[in-house]
């Protein structure tokens, strides 16, 4: 395998991939063992909200952050693509994280939580 700017974009989606999941690239404890990439994919593919992807410890966070961490799970998926050909380059990563920034005061103006708080009142 050679080293190119594509495998360091591949490289770079993992860690967003650690980032926003709180997981290492590997944990055998948790996901059947399987690589990050793989998980991820796995948990999108299952009809599971995205949100699952993300770190529980997130929850409560205003909406508009989760939704930036969204965001940013889709460009860390854009940087895991399977076929080199396909993933972005750096500069257009960086452009595409630099949209997603929002500013605080934007932050809560959704009309839904997008991460529900869990509790046992009905």
């Amino acid at each position: 395998m050679n080293i190119t700017e594509k495998s360091d974009v591949y490289s770079y989606g993992v860690v967003l991939l650690e980032i926003l999941s709180g997981r290492s690239a590997v944990e055998s404890q948790v996901g059947d063992g399987l690589h990050i990439v793989e998980w991820v994919k796995k948990k999108m593919g299952s009809f599971e909200p995205a949100v699952t992807v993300l770190d529980s410890k997130l929850h409560g966070l205003p909406d508009q952050m989760v939704q930036e961490m969204l965001q940013t799970l889709g460009i860390a998926m854009f940087c895991v693509n399977s076929s080199p050909v396909e993933r972005p380059t750096m500069k257009e990563v960086v452009a595409l994280l630099m949209e997603v920034k929002s500013p605080p005061e934007e932050w809560g103006k959704t009309s839904q939580p997008l991460i529900k708080q869990s509790s046992n009142q009905s």
